[in-house]
Formats: structure tokens, sequence, C-alpha cells
């Protein structure tokens, strides 16, 4: 009788365990993989930063060379 005692326990604190801890921790990772791959098609793959742009010397700038023979 003491036996039947013992496994009716063990089951059903092993049922409590599961549905009570083991259950919501793998809903919260599927939860959390849901939403991070949700941010990840929302948002735009980071590309190659645009160069700074150069700006054109002025007229002024250049010297004309002659050459000397």
């Amino acid at each position: 009788m003491s036996k039947l005692i013992f496994y009716g326990l063990m089951i059903y604190f092993l049922y409590k365990l599961i549905f009570n801890i083991v259950v919501p921790v793998s809903d919260g990772i599927k939860n959390v993989r849901q939403n991070t791959e949700q941010r990840q098609q929302a948002s735009p793959p980071p590309g190659p930063t645009p160069a700074p742009k150069k700006e054109t010397p002025k007229e002024e700038e250049y010297i004309d060379f002659e050459e000397v023979k």
C-alpha cells in the first residue's frame, strides 16, 4: 500500500513539474524565437554604408604646368 502511495505522489509531482515548469519554458522559448524572426524580417538587412561624397576641386585650385625642354 505504501508503494502505491509513493508511486502516486511521484507521478503527481512529475506531472506538476512537467506542466508547471517545462511546458511554460518551452512556450516562452518558442515565443522569443518567433519575435526575433519577426524583428529580423521587419528591419532591413545591414548594407554597406554609403561612401562620403568627394568634393570636386574648384578650378582655382588647378595649377597649369608647362613642359620645359
